[in-house]
């Protein structure tokens, strides 16, 4: 008797990938994976992205809109799948030859997601550093469960690495706080079932300059609105949790979290301002309650950084929190401020 696999849809989102959007598309396609739905959704593209996502023909669903913003794209094209599970991969990343044959036997009713690493390349498909975020092989959601409780987040991919069961997406309700499809869904997958986490890179996340230009701004009103994000996601993953999960606790959602902290102190500083003594004291506290190891000690020196360094030279600082890439440039500065 032949076992019919779970169907999987793979949803690409597009907007002015052209240079991108066929590698990633024949990425999917050279998978080995017989129960496979393909839904590309061009967001309103205004290069040639529609006519190079059309040379696929019958081989995959393509769909044109209006340019609405990554969200709603999602949102269109999960409502054209019909997949078990739902994984969205951004149309300038690749899937690694071979990905999908690793994750198949972890496609299982009691699976909420499956996250795995991701090998960054540059604009040309180069690699150009270690595959990212560290992840232990494991299938227990409850130290994630933890983690959220402690921190408000537990580490995983961006998109592109991650695959959900269908119905984490269900019944979400309103998002508008929101920008990507996934920011309150892997909050809310280790409660409705295993996360799998594979210590493996099977995607490419390529880095180039059309995303990093999303980091270029780092003013107050940008660290505002992540703070407002993050704790959007926490509110609403409490209501899901009391709706959704009967007989688990309620998730408390605090204001004190290092990662709010970091941000609002991050804020003073690209103000032009230098951080109260109770404010690098209040984040250095969350980041003790928060931390262990070396990530404790590498926090805590990066805010008294912010306290002590020169305001020019800790905006710096703040700017490669928020995009590591800047280091280089940073090196020689630090090195000049610490021996002066």
């Amino acid at each position: 008797m032949i076992k019919v696999r779970p169907l999987l849809s793979i949803i690409i989102t597009c907007y002015n990938y052209e240079m991108y959007i066929s590698e990633c598309i024949r990425s999917v396609l050279s998978q080995d994976y017989d129960n496979l739905e393909i839904i590309v959704i061009d967001d309103g593209s205004t290069d040639q992205s529609w006519e190079k996502i059309q040379e696929f023909g019958e081989k995959i669903i393509a769909v044109r809109t209006a340019n609405r913003g990554s969200l709603k794209t999602c949102l269109k094209g999960l409502s054209l799948s019909r997949g078990d599970f739902i994984y969205f991969l951004d149309a300038d990343d690749v899937l690694a030859e071979g990905a999908l044959a690793e994750i198949t036997s972890y496609l299982r009713p009691d699976v909420s997601k499956i996250q795995f690493m991701l090998l960054p390349i540059d604009k040309e498909g180069r690699p150009i550093g270690n595959a990212f975020p560290s992840l232990q092989p494991t299938a227990d959601s409850e130290p994630l469960i933890q983690s959220i409780r402690k921190k408000g987040y537990y580490d995983t991919p961006p998109t592109s690495g991650n695959i959900y069961r269908r119905d984490v997406y269900d019944g979400l309700g309103d998002m508008t706080y929101e920008r990507a499809i996934d920011g309150v869904s892997y909050l809310l997958a280790p409660f409705v079932g295993r996360v799998v986490s594979i210590d493996k890179a099977l995607g490419k996340y390529r880095i180039h300059n059309a995303n990093l230009s999303a980091f270029s701004d780092i003013s107050s009103t940008r660290m505002k609105t992540y703070v407002d994000r993050f704790m959007g996601r926490l509110h609403h993953l409490a209501e899901l949790v009391q709706s959704r999960c009967a007989g688990t606790d309620r998730v408390e959602v605090r204001t004190d979290y290092a990662y709010v902290m970091e941000l609002n102190t991050m804020s003073t500083v690209v103000d032009g301002k230098r951080p109260s003594i109770g404010q690098i004291s209040a984040y250095i506290g969350a980041v003790m309650r928060e931390n262990m190891g070396t990530k404790r000690v590498a926090l805590c020196l990066f805010g008294l950084a912010l306290f002590l360094l020169p305001n020019a030279t800790a905006r710096q600082l703040a700017a490669i929190r928020i995009d590591p890439s800047r280091s280089r440039q940073m090196r020689s500065r630090l090195k000049r401020a610490f021996s002066s």
